[in-house]
């Protein structure tokens, strides 16, 4: 049995504007293992509630199912564009803005990219959604990987992405369903586009565990907008983009190190108990044959007097 540590969750905005402006969003379940990270894109319509309603409702709604296959995703899907349809109309009919009003009687979607893992602890395995080009990217031993997304050239101009409108859904093509073995000492990283092909990079230049040490080293909100900061004005640019930031350690679970410390002590103390009984057993053969020996000794010398 494994343990997930949420490392760090952090988001910024684009230089030059606020937190408000940030069209990313993130959520996590620890008591389930799930995980979530939506990128909104900007020009489409209310694109940070719909991110916001994904990964909300990835992680938390329990009474949903969300077996992560390709088959059901829709399912899953179809009520976040109801509840999304339901808070965007309020929100449009109080503005009463003529652009809103029109924009929403076109169905003009909210388009976002998205990436939900689920770990099963019992079994140390994983298992992702991922559309467009957010991506995951998981460190085993020596090894690194990332998805759906491997090269700085795979990055499209258009992602594929979730829309609010079931006649837009989905954007560029379906979501891609991703597993695999998850073992003590993994680490996962979730990212929005710009975070992401800045690591791609460093990944292509072999730095990608310098990479990482410099981001499993960010500690809160404040050194995470030092980092996005600095980066941007580096040899090997971080983006002026919307930034998320989410990064899980997998540790061996402590029932697993009790279960191996009860296997070592019962070993342990099995010794002593055999040790115990094959001297018994000795013990009494001996003791067994030292009577019958007598035995046959004394009838012996009865039958040699007589």
């Amino acid at each position: 049995m494994i343990k997930l540590n949420l490392v760090g969750d952090f988001k910024t905005h684009k230089k030059g504007e606020t937190s408000n402006d940030c069209q990313d969003a993130s959520d996590v379940n620890e008591e389930i293992g799930r995980y979530a990270v939506a990128d909104g894109a900007t020009l489409s319509f209310f694109p940070k509630e719909w991110a916001e309603l994904l990964v909300d409702r990835f992680c938390n709604k329990k009474e949903i199912d969300l077996s992560l296959e390709v088959e059901n995703w829709e399912d899953w899907i179809q009520p976040i564009q109801k509840e999304w349809l339901k808070s965007v109309s309020k929100t449009v009919q109080e503005s009463r803005a003529f652009m809103l009003v029109d924009r929403l009687s076109r169905l003009e979607s909210a388009l976002s990219t998205f990436i939900g893992i689920e770990f099963y602890r019992d079994e140390g395995e994983w298992k992702a959604l991922i559309i467009g080009d957010s991506c995951l990217f998981h460190r085993s031993g020596t090894k690194s990987r990332s998805y759906p997304l491997q090269k700085l050239e795979d990055f499209p101009h258009r992602p594929n992405s979730f829309a609010s409108f079931p006649k837009d859904n989905p954007v560029g093509g379906p979501p891609e369903v991703i597993s695999g073995k998850v073992c003590p000492g993994d680490i996962f990283i979730l990212a929005t586009d710009a975070l992401s092909k800045w690591i791609i990079q460093h990944d292509e230049d072999d730095n990608f565990n310098n990479i990482l040490e410099r981001l499993k080293n960010i500690e809160n909100d404040e050194q995470f907008e030092q980092f996005v900061h600095q980066a941007r004005n580096e040899e090997v640019r971080l983006v002026n983009d919307d930034v998320t930031l989410m990064i899980i350690s997998v540790e061996e679970s402590e029932l697993s190190k009790d279960t191996e410390k009860t296997k070592s002590i019962s070993s342990e103390d099995i010794q002593p108990i055999s040790n115990k009984i094959s001297f018994l057993f000795w013990l009494i053969l001996v003791s067994v044959f030292g009577f019958v020996a007598g035995f046959i000794i004394f009838i012996l010398i009865l039958l040699y007097k007589n």
